[in-house]
């Protein structure tokens, strides 16, 4: 979780925290499923910017890695789209 992010809760409280999904480990396995801003047609590999706006610092492949290795869930975001 990214100081900013921590930051906005704090500066915010009624604000709504992100909503992780959880994943079975043998459909993230065997599934090729899209979960990440690197496979979204939204996402400016070259910026590496959000054509929609949003922050990827929850939803890159990196951090979504980390947050299934540690709790089994992860931030899928509702606006992610494939060609």
């Amino acid at each position: 979780m990214s100081a900013g992010y921590v930051a906005s809760r704090r500066l915010n409280p009624g604000r709504k925290s992100v909503i992780l999904d959880g994943i079975h480990p043998k459909d993230f396995r065997t599934l090729k499923f899209t979960y990440c801003c690197e496979q979204c047609v939204h996402f400016d590999g070259d910026k590496v910017d959000c054509s929609m706006g949003f922050s990827h610092d929850l939803h890159g492949r990196d951090a979504q890695l980390r947050t299934y290795n540690l709790t089994g869930k992860m931030a899928i975001c509702r606006f992610l789209e494939i060609d």
